[in-house]
This record gives C-alpha cells, sequence and structure tokens, in this order.
C-alpha cells in the first residue's frame, strides 16, 4: 500500500499599518500561489500560506516589501506588517546672510525687480464664457481670438498660448519609458520562476511575451498597481502564446 501526504496550508490574519494608521487597499500576494487578497479599511487581511512562502506587499503610496512566512506566523496564523510611506526628499537648502531675528531680516528682503504684469479683470469677468476652439488641437490658433480685447468682450490685456505639442511630446516620452521599464520591474516583483515554471515562458520569451501581452492594458493595470489583474492576465494569456509556438 502507497500513501501520499500533502502539507495543508493554513489561513493566516494579518493587519497593515503605517505610523500607527491602519492602511486600506493594499495589495498581498502569495508569490508561491500566486493568489492574493486587498486590506479594508480597517488593514486586516487573510490569505492562505505554506512555511517558507513569500508575500508581495504593494500600494501606490507605499514602498514595496516582501516579508517571508515563517513558523512562528504558521503558529500564531497571525502576521503584522509595517509600510513605510514613499517620501520624496528634497535637495537641501543653505540662507545666508539671516541674523536669526525675524524682524530685523524682514527689513532686509530685497526689492523685487521683476516687471509687474499688466493684466486686469474684473469680478464680472468669472462669469463671461469664451469663445470656441475653432483652430483646433496642434493647429496655428487664430491671433485675433486670443489678442482683440472684442473678441475677449472687452476683458483686454494679453494672453499666453499653451504649446500643446511639447505637452504632447513630453506625455509621449513617459509612456515609451513606462513600457520600456515595465518588463523589467514586472519579472523582479514576481521573480523569473513564475513566467519559467508556472507559465511555461522560456526565459528569454518573456520580454515577447509581454509585449503579446499588452492589447489586455497590462501596463496600465501594473501603473496603477492593480497587481493581481496583472496576473490573471499573463496566466490567461500564457495559454494562447504556448499554443501559437507550438
Amino acid at each position: 500500500m502507497s500513501c501520499f501526504s500533502q502539507e495543508t496550508s493554513t489561513t493566516i490574519v494579518g493587519k497593515i499599518v503605517s505610523l500607527n494608521n491602519d492602511v486600506e487597499n493594499v495589495h498581498i500576494i502569495n508569490l508561491r500561489t500566486k493568489h492574493g487578497t486587498i486590506s479594508n479599511k480597517f488593514g486586516e487581511f487573510e490569505l492562505n500560506v505554506l512555511k517558507n512562502d513569500t508575500l508581495l506587499i504593494s500600494s501606490i503610496q507605499y514602498k514595496k516589501l516582501k516579508i517571508s512566512i515563517d513558523k512562528t506566523h504558521i503558529q500564531s496564523k497571525k502576521i503584522e506588517i509595517q509600510l513605510i510611506a514613499m517620501v520624496n526628499n528634497l535637495n537641501e537648502v543653505f540662507l545666508h546672510g539671516l541674523s536669526g531675528n525675524l524682524n530685523s531680516d524682514l527689513n532686509k528682503t530685497p526689492i523685487d525687480t521683476l516687471p509687474k504684469h499688466n493684466f486686469v479683470y474684473k469680478l464680472s469677468d468669472l462669469n463671461k464664457v469664451l469663445p470656441p476652439d475653432t483652430h483646433g488641437f496642434l493647429k496655428a490658433p487664430n491671433a485675433q481670438d486670443v489678442t482683440d480685447p472684442i473678441m475677449m468682450n472687452g476683458a483686454g490685456g494679453s494672453a499666453s498660448i499653451p504649446d500643446y505639442y511639447m505637452i504632447k511630446l513630453r506625455k509621449l516620452k513617459a509612456q515609451l519609458k513606462t513600457k520600456k521599464d515595465f518588463p523589467s520591474k514586472i519579472k523582479m516583483d514576481l521573480g523569473i520562476d513564475f513566467f519559467t515554471k508556472e507559465l511555461h515562458i522560456p526565459e528569454e520569451k518573456i520580454n515577447h511575451f509581454l509585449s503579446y501581452c499588452e492589447y489586455r492594458n497590462i501596463i496600465e493595470y501594473y501603473t496603477k498597481n492593480n497587481l493581481l489583474e496583472v496576473i490573471k492576465i499573463v496566466q490567461e494569456e500564457s495559454k494562447t502564446y504556448n499554443e501559437i509556438k507550438k
């Protein structure tokens, strides 16, 4: 008679906090099973795990974190996770020539030499309706529409025209950078083994496979920190991709 045994998973109850505050809408994913959940408004969640499983904790406002499940977590069936907020540090600024006395330093404030604008408006201007955009996007504007006081309903003054070409160019560059960085980031988050062993995608074909999945907006889901949807998409698309290869 042959006997087989299989380790049974344990459901642990977790709580996610940051600076003693509960954190909701955080994605918690078991990288072994690729199953996940989201913390509620009290920072609480439940997830099935085995010893040595790795949890990926991800939220757009906090630094990503990976935690290994150990014997203590399995026995207590509880885990508390501390997240660190994402902080953009500014360069240090040094001020010279100050005495430390507020009144004295205010009196030494240099005179503003910048020319004053000549744009004048009245409260009644807030109710004015601007003329429709007759020149279209990225086309040369009608100069009369933006300079003629009559066309501006008597408001007078001058107007600046947005550089639509540069706005569109900057947006395009940002999109290209996001698309370029996506393969390396998703492989780092999910691990090469996930693609090669679970999805059966050869390592040298992973980038090609991710490009194949782009039509399902996989990059947009990733930038919005929706890893659960990303995993669902690659699991579904890998079946078709592997069939095509055959």
